[in-house]
Formats: C-alpha cells, structure tokens, sequence
C-alpha cells in the first residue's frame, strides 16, 4: 500500500507540474499578444479609475519593496545589478521602481515565499520541502523573470508603433514646423512607451543636454533595433545634411514593409510553438492522469478487469 500511495504521489506531482508548464506559457502567449492589441488601439474597454484590488496589492507591496530596497542591494543572491539596471530602463521603470527599490521586490517576495511554503509545509500538505524550496526560489527569481518579459514586451511594442509615429512626424515636419516641434506635438497625440521615450529626449534637449547625447541616452535606454535605426539615420542625416522629413520618411516606409513581413513569419512560428507545447506538457499531463486513475483501478479493483488471480 506505501508503493501504491507513492505511486500516487508521483503521478499527481507530474500530472501538476506538465499541466503547470503548458498553462503558463499559453497564458504567456495570450498576454502578450493582448498587451500588443492595446497598444495598437484595439482595446475598446476604457479603463476605471476606481482603484481595484490589484492595485491596492501591488501598491502594498511596493511600498514594502521600497523599504527594503537597501536589505534587498545589498543581498543582491546571485543577481547582475548590471544586467537587471538595463532591463529597468528597457522597462521603463515598471511600478515606479528603482534598482534598489526593484532588489527590495525580490527580498519581499523571496520571504513572502518562505511564509508561504512554511505554512504549507506546517500543514502536512504534500511535497511540503519541495513547495518550500520553490515557494523561496520562485521569490527571489519571478521578480527578474517578469521585469525581463516586461522589457522584451516593451521594445517589442516600440518597434510596432514606430512606421505610424515616423509618417506622423513626417507629415508634421513638411508643414514646416520644427523637429522638436514636431516630436512634441506627435508624442501627444500617441500613447505608449514609444512616445514617453521621445517626450523623455524631448525634456533631455530642452534642459540643455547636447542632441548627440540625448540620442545616445535614448540608444541606452532601449534595446529596439528599428529605434537605433532610426537615432543613427538622424545622426547621420544631421552630419551629412540631409532633410530631417526625408529621413523620417525613409524610415517608416521601410519599416512598414518590413512589419508585414515579420508578422507572417511570427504567425508562422506560433502554430508550431503552441502544437509543441500542448504534445510535450500537457498531452503528458492527460495520458499520466488516465493511465494513474487505470492503474490505481486496477489495484484496488482487479475483479472489473479480470484480474483477481494476480492480487489474491
């Protein structure tokens, strides 16, 4: 009866874990491709601005992170300041946080796990020291994990806002008014990260920074390849003296006929990633949880099988 009760064990921790794996990344897919749909304007819901639950979550918890900020850099485990100090600004600073205060997040979380995982274990539930383990891990690296989906997410989105906000500088821009002019007054037109990174060069130009070194710190600040395109075409456009509009325009005709391309081939790409993961999680998942329930029938049901010569 032990072996039958670990046997049981296994297959209810596979069984969780493959559907665990599939779950996520499908939920993963569907958010980004609904974050990608809001910035292209196709949400429809305006959003409330009565605070919700979530949100008052999230700022407890922020302010939480924000006073353990020094605790949580100077404790860093394992983690490259480097690394996550550009993930931050690719991010945009997500939730207001800092660095410190972003290091503060992981310390919080990785004792909210430990909390968690020792109450789950306190109670007897199953697989309480792994729970525990992964409660803490999870803690201190889910932090680094999302800020880096939230980055990946943003420059992705930079690059599909970039052809409508190049024609509609352009367009600014032949009707004579100047480029700063023109970036200011399309960045109040648009909403998204593309436009709070323009706004911010904007302030950095108007503040009396050089435009070399604005658009270098804009450079720093993201990762997209169609913004570094567009920063070094107008440098370039600037020492060789060519017209800022034709540069503008240039740009956004490549890089819409480039879009369509790229989005058939991302399409292309999900089919077979969304056919993978469903063969290889959560296919695995169905088949362990019907070939348990058969055996565990088996053992302690021979005689609807046939079976009771073997068990008695």
């Amino acid at each position: 009866m032990k072996l039958v009760g670990l046997f049981s064990l296994i297959m209810m921790f596979f069984i969780l874990l493959m559907l665990f794996f599939g779950f996520v990344y499908l939920y993963l897919f569907i958010a980004k491709k609904q974050s990608l749909l809001i910035y292209q304007g196709y949400n429809s819901k305006k959003r409330k601005s009565k605070k919700t639950l979530k949100d008052k979550i999230l700022s407890l918890i922020t302010s939480w992170s924000v006073k353990a900020g020094p605790i949580g850099i100077k404790y860093p485990f394992f983690a490259d300041i480097d690394k996550h100090t550009k993930m931050l600004k690719e991010a945009g600073n997500p939730l207001d946080l800092q660095l410190q205060d972003f290091f503060g997040l992981r310390f919080v979380l990785g004792f909210m796990g430990l909390f968690f995982g020792t109450a789950y274990t306190i109670i007897g539930l199953p697989f309480g020291l792994q729970v525990l383990l992964l409660s803490i891990i999870g803690g201190f690296l889910g932090p680094s994990g999302w800020l880096h989906l939230k980055a990946k997410y943003r420059q992705e989105t930079i690059s599909i806002m970039m052809p409508d906000f190049l024609d509609t500088v352009s367009v600014t821009l032949q009707a004579g008014v100047s480029l700063d002019g023109a970036l200011s007054q399309v960045t109040m037109q648009f909403e998204g990260p593309l436009s709070e990174e323009i706004e911010q060069f904007n302030k950095e130009v108007e503040l009396g920074v050089p435009r070399l070194s604005a658009y270098q710190s804009l450079i720093d600040r993201n990762s997209s390849k169609e913004l570094h395109s567009l920063v070094n075409s107008l440098i370039q456009g600037s020492s060789l003296g060519v017209p800022v509009s034709k540069t503008f325009k240039l740009q956004a005709d490549d890089l819409r006929s480039t879009r369509g391309f790229t989005a058939k081939e991302k399409a292309a790409k999900a089919s077979p990633l969304i056919t993978l993961v469903t063969t290889f999680f959560i296919a695995p998942a169905v088949f362990g949880l019907i070939i348990g329930l058969l055996v565990l029938n088996i053992i302690y049901n021979p005689g609807a099988f046939g079976l009771d010569s073997f068990f008695f």
